[in-house]
């Protein structure tokens, strides 16, 4: 319920009268700013000006300050001054005896039945504020055991966190291992290439170095092999001396060579001239 606007009661409460009272009350805060002194005027205004019965809870939805105990004591003090000031009025000495104790009896069952009513009013907002007090435990309660739970999940959850840095760590670690022995193979591998590339040179020029080499024996065979030949032929006294065959023109010969078994002395190879006759 919105405690700026007045609590709706019976059908004989009309809406403008409550609106004035809310009106007054409000003139009456500014008036009173302690909520004692507030609910006394207020109780007051509802009893002499409006004619209305004043109750604690009644009280407690206009005013809307201190607790549900404070409109209850304040009530309870303006029945008692009341009847202490009918009591004085009632006593007054030009008031006849009769009148006097009819009145008396009246504000007395006045004070009496606006006391009950009071208790009433009080023994049942007592009674819900107990109820209230009891839910709103029950629910605290409540909301401790799941501030519980979630204190044990997030415990579990920060275990599981700390377990999975862990393991991010370790893989990190792991991983920084893996990175520096693959630039240490691929450092090797490039030092590999090099040095297959160096030796690739190495064998062309090795192997330029055979070719030439092979050239130059092959030269100087055919020069021994001249050689030989030429040492082998003796010429005779008057007979003219043959041309040398390594003179001669480089193509090859057409004719077919005599076999080696056929051929004289003088037809021999160098090797067979040269080894030693039986």
């Amino acid at each position: 319920m919105d405690p700026s606007r007045p609590p709706a009661y019976s059908a004989t409460d009309s809406a403008p009268a409550e609106a004035q009272i809310a009106s007054e009350i409000d003139a009456l805060r500014r008036q009173f700013p302690q909520t004692r002194d507030l609910y006394r005027e207020v109780c007051a205004l509802l009893f002499f000006r409006y004619g209305i019965t004043p109750t604690a809870n009644r009280l407690y939805q206009y005013v809307r300050k201190g607790s549900m105990a404070t409109p209850a004591q304040v009530l309870a003090r303006f029945w008692s001054d009341l009847r202490e000031r009918s009591r004085v009025r009632i006593d007054h000495p030009g008031l006849p005896p009769e009148l006097g104790q009819t009145a008396g009896e009246l504000v007395l069952q006045l004070w009496e039945r606006a006391q009950a009513a009071a208790a009433g009013t009080y023994e049942a907002q007592a009674a819900e504020a107990r109820i209230a007090v009891r839910a709103a435990e029950e629910r605290t309660r409540a909301a401790e055991d799941e501030a519980a739970a979630t204190g044990e999940r997030l415990a579990a959850m920060g275990g599981e966190l700390a377990d999975s840095r862990a393991q991010s760590l370790e893989l990190a670690r792991q991983l920084a291992t893996i990175q520096g022995r693959l630039a240490s193979m691929t450092e090797m591998l490039r030092d590999q290439s090099e040095e297959m590339r160096e030796l690739r040179e190495e064998l062309a020029v090795a192997r330029r170095d055979v070719a030439r080499a092979v050239g130059e024996t092959n030269a100087l065979r055919v020069q021994l092999t001249l050689a030989r030949r030429r040492s082998s032929r003796r010429p005779l006294g008057g007979v003219p001396e043959e041309p040398d065959p390594g003179q001669e023109n480089l193509a090859l010969d057409p004719r077919p060579e005599p076999d080696r078994d056929e051929a004289g002395p003088d037809e021999a190879g160098p090797d067979e001239a040269d080894a030693p006759r039986t």
